[in-house]
């Protein structure tokens, strides 16, 4: 089973539901995360979704094209047990939905540290809230995906969190562009969040020594990534999700629109899904690889 390709809703914020499915379809995308519907981010209250969940599932249906994942702005490393609880109440109103619509994740962040806090302590707290919506999350048959970013871009922060939740219903949606500001690359955190892996944003960009941005955001494999080695090292690992394509418009007006990057980026990702993975080996090809001389048996043995 191969990997899949999708696009996020940040591509296109102008995007009514029925064209962001009808141009995944026409450009060759297998699916759809939703990030926000038309300036919206709380999918919860966007009609077109909660209002009549079973004609969504059709939409997307009768365009052969899934819908991934439902990203939120839901957080858990806050002290406020105020805040803490209203990120609880959204994130469990978009559990529900995404049962209704079928939609098989739910996207969260861990949040950010917080003044005087050791690191750490931190995410415990969130490790600590998603231990308490695991459960209801399985019960409707969906993952929670946590997002590298903030204060928490390094695998070894979703690994941990990981590891204190210790639940099947949690996983990791990881952007290597994010680890890039940490000077973290794909060889390092592809092998070590492993069978983790819940969905993969791609996203490209250009950065100095420091891991500063630099450059700006550009189209994936032609930024500072590498994203034709981290793909073969996401194959390495046995993920078969989605490569999702991230492209911040909603955040960044003057990023090119959606219909001048879909078609590139579809073709682009396709062939690096559609390519054979490599033979690795530690001899074939190696023209200093051992020779292994077949001595001769003395007489009598075998």
């Amino acid at each position: 089973m191969a990997m899949k390709i999708g696009f996020s809703s940040l591509v296109c914020p102008s995007w009514d539901l029925a064209t962001v499915v009808a141009k995944a379809s026409e450009y060759g995308f297998d699916g759809v995360e939703l990030r926000g519907l038309r300036g919206e981010l709380d999918l919860a209250r966007v009609p077109e979704l909660a209002g009549n969940p079973q004609a969504t599932r059709q939409l997307f249906k009768s365009n052969n094209v899934e819908l991934t994942c439902l990203g939120t702005s839901c957080s858990f490393s806050s002290r406020d047990r105020k805040e803490l609880a209203r990120n609880r109440v959204a994130l469990e109103e978009t559990i529900v939905l995404a049962a209704k619509l079928g939609c098989p994740s739910v996207r969260v962040f861990a949040g950010e540290t917080v003044n005087g806090e050791p690191h750490n302590k931190t995410l415990a707290r969130a490790a600590a809230e998603l231990s308490k919506l695991a459960p209801l999350a399985a019960e409707h048959g969906v993952v929670l995906l946590v997002q590298n970013g903030g204060d928490f871009s390094g695998s070894a922060d979703l690994w941990f969190l990981c590891d204190s939740v210790c639940h099947p219903a949690i996983g990791v949606c990881w952007s290597p562009c994010v680890a890039m500001t940490l000077l973290e690359k794909p060889t390092t955190s592809i092998p070590r969040l492993g069978s983790r892996l819940g969905m993969i944003h791609v996203c490209d960009a250009r950065f100095d020594e420091t891991g500063f941005m630099s450059g700006g955001y550009a189209l994936p494999g032609q930024g500072d990534v590498g994203w034709d080695r981290t793909i073969n090292l996401i194959k390495g690992v046995g993920y078969q999700g989605y490569l999702t394509f991230e492209w911040p418009k909603l955040w960044d007006s003057s990023l090119a629109p959606a219909d001048s990057v879909l078609p590139e980026v579809a073709a682009y990702l396709r062939a690096r899904v559609d390519d054979q993975q490599p033979v690795l080996t530690a001899y074939k090809g190696d023209k200093k690889a051992p020779v292994f001389v077949k001595e001769r048996s003395p007489a009598g043995r075998c």
